[in-house]
């Protein structure tokens, strides 16, 4: 217990996983001889100022699925804590256990509440395309899961044009706008979207404008070609395409951001990806909007001038596959796109087991029963702890409970009126879709916030008048537990220099501690280690609330 009582003390258990780091090393030499086909990743290191990493469906889904997956086992540093349960905690977070802004993150929403219209907007430079004339087609985007034009309008500003499938009119297009106002607000760095409407006239060939056809080749786009593309566009009942208009990003484009290692020349990276909780915690943002497609070929880059001095800015683009987008598939969200634990367990069941996503399949007869701008994109056998994204990577592996209370804490934080105004922003031509969608993000709001905070103390907002400690319960303020049959335990424990002794332990039926004004003529600080038991259930895991004489001084919640 008092080991427990020290900040740091928890965190130190990393010295001996750096003691295996040696070994870690030397071995994956022996790795790279195991890889049919590979002798070393898909990515190199970084070697040249800001060099632009490029990436892509097929790298990303070789470098995770394959590489790292096959060669997991020889991370010793990983086997080790596997083996002994031993969790590391983010190494970006501040004595608040709370994410600093930075070019990855700027706390928004969470930190001080946007209003409905700045929360409908979200980054906007400016209302989408010019309409007021042709948008000239520079190139085409037939890579991925939904074509699109890269197009100039009058303005000379450009955009990246997406459209819906056929069969599933409003819901790709919808999905990405409303999905990049959350993240917006939630603190990453998007691309403005917005829904374009306009009539076929409106799309012209530039000259040299090229595009890869279905054999692969280059071709110049002429205006029959264009035609015969615009074939397979849905059209809505006034004959006009609908797309989501992509504001090209400001900036020189460096490539994909790596959700593993840093970029050791940039002085705003000093922490590695995979110890950043904005990047560990993104699969719980991602089971709330329901995004398959978190993967590192869906980031950018961009060298930008602010403030007088060029800052690389980390972005999140392509949300496509975010609200029931994507291949409208039940199975995605359950497994990963090559999921070695759901096949051996598949396989030791002798086809008998009956996966969650396949009783979706079978009850919905193989078709999706509510509106095709919706898709399958509702809460039936969903489960907060077993999100899966599509590639399985380090960082999200290493999230801890302390990283998903801190995601959870920010989703919280959008009311049902918050989430039916950005809902709004998808412009579904029936209000009945909107609902649908906002009704879904609210009660997975709710479905995620529950698990979240029982994983961990949910404590927050801490005050100290040296007399008393106050704080905010988050599952008994959101009504996840009541609070007459919660109390909180605390160990209180006195550091003076090096030393620590404990002082006492108390119990407390109420969000507020007694301290005690003589203590503080006994020691320089003083530690409360504090749990909350909910009835008859087992104490969650701590929270550690350092106090000196000004205040509250620290805190930390326990991975």
């Amino acid at each position: 217990m008092l080991k427990a009582s020290h900040r740091f003390e928890k965190l130190n258990m990393n010295k001996y996983t750096n003691r295996l780091m040696a070994w870690t090393v030397a071995l994956k030499g022996v790795a790279l001889f195991t890889l049919i086909f590979s002798q070393q990743p898909v990515f190199g290191t970084e070697t040249a100022a800001f060099k632009k990493q490029e990436t892509g469906l097929y790298p990303d889904v070789f470098n995770q699925n394959f590489y790292y997956e096959g060669t997991n086992l020889l991370h010793l540093d990983r086997l080790y804590r596997y083996l002994f349960r031993r969790d590391v905690h983010a190494a970006n977070v501040n004595v608040f256990d709370e994410v600093p802004d930075s070019s990855f993150f700027s706390n928004r929403h969470a930190r001080k509440r946007l209003s409905t219209q700045e929360l409908k907007d979200g980054p906007k430079e400016t209302d989408g395309p010019d309409l007021s004339d042709k948008m000239t087609i520079t190139s085409g985007k037939f890579e991925g899961l939904h074509p699109g034009f890269f197009v100039q309008d009058r303005k000379g500003d450009k955009y990246l044009l997406k459209f819906d499938d056929i069969d599933s009119f409003e819901l790709v297009t919808a999905a990405e706008v409303i999905a990049s106002r959350f993240y917006h607000a939630i603190g990453y760095n998007v691309p403005q979207y917005t829904i374009s409407v306009f009539s076929p006239e409106k799309l012209v060939p530039g000259e040299g404008a090229k595009v890869y056809d279905d054999s692969g080749f280059k071709r110049d786009l002429t205006q029959s070609r264009l035609e015969e593309y615009l074939l397979f566009v849905p059209q809505n009942e006034d004959g006009n395409y609908r797309a989501s208009a992509s504001k090209i990003l400001a900036g020189k484009n460096k490539g994909s951001m790596r959700f593993k290692g840093r970029r050791k020349n940039d002085p705003e990276d000093p922490v590695d990806h995979q110890r950043r909780r904005e990047i560990r915690a993104l699969p719980v943002f991602a089971s709330w909007l329901n995004n398959y497609d978190v993967r590192e070929s869906n980031t950018l880059e961009m060298l930008v001038e602010e403030n007088g001095r060029q800052t690389l800015k980390h972005y999140f683009i392509d949300f496509n596959s975010t609200l029931g987008g994507g291949s409208a598939k039940p199975m995605f969200t359950h497994e990963h796109m090559i999921d070695y634990g759901e096949a051996f367990k598949a396989f030791l069941a002798l086809g008998l087991w009956e996966k969650p996503w396949q009783k979706r399949w079978k009850e919905t007869g193989e078709k999706i029963t509510k509106s095709p701008a919706v898709g399958y994109f509702d809460n039936r056998y969903f489960d907060p702890g077993d999100f899966k994204t599509q590639l399985p990577y380090f960082a999200f592996k290493d999230m801890t409970r302390a990283d998903g209370f801190w995601a959870a804490k920010i989703i919280m934080s959008f009311t049902d009126e918050d989430i039916q105004a950005v809902v709004q922003t998808g412009a579904y031509s029936d209000p009945s879709d909107a609902a649908e969608v906002a009704r879904v993000l609210i009660e997975r709001r709710d479905l995620i916030g529950r698990y979240w905070f029982d994983q961990a103390t949910p404590l927050t907002d801490f005050e100290s008048d040296n007399n008393q400690l106050q704080f905010k319960d988050l599952a008994v303020e959101n009504g996840f537990r009541d609070a007459q049959t919660t109390t909180y335990k605390v160990d209180v424990i006195g550091r003076k220099g090096s030393k620590r002794k404990q002082i006492t332990s108390l119990t407390s039926g109420t969000a507020s501690i007694p301290l005690d004004a003589g203590w503080w003529s006994q020691y320089e600080q003083i530690d409360l280690l504090i749990r909350a038991v909910r009835g008859s259930s087992k104490p969650n895991p701590y929270v550690l609330v350092e106090l000196d004489s000004q205040g509250v001084a620290g805190v930390l919640h326990e991975d």
